[in-house]
């Protein structure tokens, strides 16, 4: 996958993230905190995608391929808890998740990839 596909799936996963957050159910602790913790990863993950395709350091560039893996990772986490906590219907949550898992994938393999040739 190339940079600007990822920059353009992250930020896709963000807006569709942000929308879900803004009608999870009101007035619910629960769904309160969630929805902040949505709408924060929401944005960040897209934000720090993008810095991947500003010219860099090999070693600058594994730590935000970490960060984002880290991120998706975070995503995927509150979106099952959506589910878990009966949030939301899950066949509109699971297919998000999904989408956090591949790019999880993908940062994992770019920072094996690129990790490798920095240890060579």
């Amino acid at each position: 996958m190339n940079p600007q596909e990822l920059k353009e799936r992250t930020k896709v996963l963000g807006q569709t993230c942000t929308k879900l957050a803004l009608v999870l159910p009101q007035n619910n602790i629960i769904s309160d905190y969630i929805r902040k913790e949505l709408l924060q990863v929401s944005i960040d993950l897209p934000c720090k995608a993008r810095t991947l395709l500003i010219g860099q350091t090999s070693s600058n560039f594994v730590n935000k391929l970490s960060e984002c893996s880290e991120l998706a990772d975070k995503c995927a986490y509150i979106l099952e808890f959506v589910i878990d906590e009966k949030l939301m219907d899950d066949k509109l949550v699971t297919p998000l998740i999904e989408e956090c898992n591949e790019l999880i994938l993908m940062f994992y393999k770019a920072f094996k990839s690129v990790k490798d040739k920095i240890d060579n």
